[in-house]
């Protein structure tokens, strides 16, 4: 399983500012603690709760995790992960996760 990050200096523009428009998003959202699974520490947002310019961001945000990230486990089902910065992003559903990458 690769566990790369993205190098934002090593991909052509369209992609640097695509990767600034998540940074953006991500940044901006108020992340909840998942206090229900404390062993496996984590961060999550509920896309019912956005609003709908957001709403549109998570599902493109979900489909470029799937199409540009790499399959990993998480309570013994395989996800599609995507680290950006200090993080690894994952989707459940209509759900965001975030995790920090050093806490593995």
């Amino acid at each position: 399983m690769s566990r790369k990050n993205i190098n934002i200096e090593t991909v052509s523009k369209p992609v640097q500012e695509y990767i600034r428009l998540i940074e953006n998003f991500i940044d901006r959202l108020s992340w909840t603690f998942a206090k229900t699974m404390p062993g496996i520490p984590h961060y999550y947002i509920v896309k019912d709760y956005l609003s709908i310019e957001d709403k549109e961001a998570f599902t493109n945000f979900g489909e470029y995790i799937k199409e540009k990230g790499y399959e990993g486990l998480f309570e013994s089902r395989i996800y599609n992960y995507l680290n950006i910065g200090n993080y690894k992003y994952w989707m459940i559903d209509n759900i965001l996760n975030r995790a920090d990458i050093h806490k593995d």
